[in-house]
Parts: C-alpha cells; structure tokens; sequence
C-alpha cells in the first residue's frame, strides 16, 4: 500500500482555517501550470467514502466514536486503494483536504478515542499510509468563532464552542510532526497564503 511514484500532499488545521480556498486557488495554479494533480478531501473521496461522509458528519449522530472511527478507516481504505494510488502510479500531484492527522486529532483526542490507539488503527488497516508533506493551518480560536459565525452550520463539527477548539488546536501541536507538516498562519492575506505555498510545492516537483 506505500508504494508510489507521485506526490501525495494533505491541508490540515481547525474549522474555518482557509484550507478548501487555499485549494481552490492551488487547482487554478496547477491547470495553468500544466502540472498534473487531482484534487480529493476526507471523508470521502469515491461514492462509497462520500455516502460514509454523509454518515460520519450528521449534525445528530447517534453512532459511537468507536463506530465513527471504524466508518473512516474503510472510507480512507477505500479513498487511498481507489483514488489515491491509481493517481501517485500516473505520477500525478494529490492534494487531499484533510486525511490521518485529522482521524488522530478529532477522534483520538478531541472525541477521547485516543490519538495512539487511532494512531494504532491506522498503523494496523492502512499500513500506516501517509502523506509525504502536510500543510497545517493555524488559526486562534476567536477567528474560528468569528469567521464560523458567518457562515450556515454545515456540520457537526462546525460549532461555536470555545473548548471544542481549543482541543482541536491542541490535538494539532500533540500530533505535529516536524519533518512532514508545513506550518501556515491561516490569519494571513490569501494571496501570501497562497504564495508561500506555491513555493513549498515548486520546491518538491
């Protein structure tokens, strides 16, 4: 399951960070540039991963975390074997909204699973498939609130609670991993947001 030729790149961070912008800007980059890429997010990123999604992201669930943990190991198994690797073979760019580091997070420690059991979870199903560099966005929690409040909630973890994410900020300075995660300060202007990622990724193609 490691094996692979492409790059395989992931835009983590806390709600309302800019990822999904910043990709959007990243696509328009990408196609002027003539590089080949495909673009995905998790949960989902094939029909059956997407229907998983609609489960997993109910504002009311009665699913338990153990239950919700397990939806998003065979939603990833089904995202990496279907999507992901068919596009790393062709030697493409795979950008992907969000992956594992959120499922250790969110569910680890937010949700109280556990990071090194999810950890272990992954380990164990997906062996251990990761990205090769992974932009993290960083965003106090009075702009999560802030920005959140203008928005319609689109999911359960889309709340104006404080506690909520401080913890998810938190889970991401347990889990950060200085080889692989790329720091962004999400309070920034898009366009040097923008910038400073276009040269992390000409730096690796």
């Amino acid at each position: 399951m490691n094996k692979r030729k492409g790059l395989f790149l992931t835009f983590e961070g806390p709600e309302a960070s800019g990822k999904s912008s910043q990709i959007l800007l990243l696509k328009k980059y990408l196609k002027k540039n003539k590089i080949s890429f495909i673009t995905t997010r998790e949960p989902g990123g094939t029909k059956i991963a997407e229907s998983l999604r609609n489960l997993i992201l109910k504002v009311k669930s009665d699913i338990s975390i153990e239950e919700e943990i397990l939806m998003l190991m065979a939603a990833r198994s089904h995202h990496i074997n279907n999507i992901i690797i068919p596009a790393l073979n062709q030697n493409k760019l795979v950008i992907s909204d969000r992956f594992a580091d959120s499922t250790f997070v969110y569910q680890g420690y937010v949700n109280k699973y556990g990071i090194q059991n999810a950890k272990k979870l992954h380990k164990n199903i997906l062996n251990n498939f990761l990205p090769q560099k992974t932009f993290l966005f960083r965003l106090s929690t009075k702009l999560i609130i802030s920005r959140l409040k203008k928005r319609k909630l689109k999911n359960k973890y889309d709340k104006l609670n404080k506690k909520f994410h401080d913890q998810v900020n938190q889970g991401y300075k347990i889990i950060y991993n200085k080889k692989r995660f790329i720091n962004i300060d999400a309070s920034k202007p898009i366009n040097q947001i923008h910038k400073k990622i276009i040269s992390h990724i000409n730096s690796f193609i």
